[in-house]
């Protein structure tokens, strides 16, 4: 369990501080840069795990309101145990959303076969019909796919944070209590999202006005969310009180 964090502050998100934090730290050249290799090997998935690891030793940082909440990149064999778990959680939560929409395509893969029987393509009228619920259906598929990764978009990050927040495995998958975390920071929470999106945005636009390595923009993205995230774990008392031992 992670050390209780200190009282948390009453104002709101700092969004200028969420932009000026990592450049605030006096080795941070030194830690964007091996943020950045691992980014790269995130490509072979080991590197994303020891990015995930210091995703995860950051937002605890920042949840006990340390100043300069950048870590070291010394405890790798602690970055690889958290961030194992961390990316675990993630698949897990993937694989359980992405059942929904393999079912959806077998059901329409077996009203293909069904219709192809039923249709045979010398009846063109008729086979242009089967043709086109087909189609309608593959639309639908993607829609319910699309819907149900944004949800997932907007549902992981309270899962990610109650697990680091409370160093429990289990507690990413406690839904209820991780839709009510939503629903008690719900505008901290908003702006949260809002904060990574414009770090990845900023990111683009570095990379492409200042040739600024993808990798290495990235990697600051994903600081830039996992801060903002623990911003917000800080000011849910909640959360406050079942972190403490």
């Amino acid at each position: 369990m992670t050390a209780p964090p200190p009282h948390p502050p009453s104002r709101d998100l700092d969004l200028g501080q969420a932009f000026r934090f990592f450049f605030e730290d006096p080795d941070w050249v030194k830690k964007i840069l091996i943020g950045g290799v691992f980014m790269l090997l995130s490509t072979f998935i080991v590197g994303a795990v020891f990015v995930a690891g210091y995703g995860v030793h950051l937002l605890r940082r920042v949840v006990r309101g340390e100043p300069r909440p950048l870590p070291e990149w010394e405890e790798l064999g602690r970055f690889f145990g958290d961030g194992l778990r961390a990316l675990g959680l993630y698949l897990v939560h993937l694989v359980g959303v992405g059942l929904v929409p393999a079912a959806f395509g077998c059901l329409i893969a077996l009203m293909g076969g069904g219709m192809a029987g039923v249709f045979p393509s010398s009846r063109g009228a008729s086979s242009d019909a089967a043709g086109g619920l087909i189609a309608l259906a593959i639309m639908g598929l993607y829609a319910v796919t699309f819907l149900l990764m944004l949800l997932l978009a907007l549902y992981f990050p309270a899962a990610f944070t109650r697990f680091v927040v409370l160093d429990r495995f289990g507690a990413g998958f406690e839904v209820a209590q991780n839709i009510e975390f939503i629903r008690r920071n719900l505008g901290r929470y908003a702006l949260a999202i809002v904060v990574y999106l414009l770090a990845n945005l900023v990111a683009q636009v570095g990379i492409i006005a200042c040739c600024v390595g993808i990798f290495p923009a990235s990697f600051w993205a994903f600081c830039v969310a996992a801060w903002a995230l623990g911003e917000v774990a800080r000011r849910d008392p909640q959360l406050f009180a079942a972190a403490a031992p």
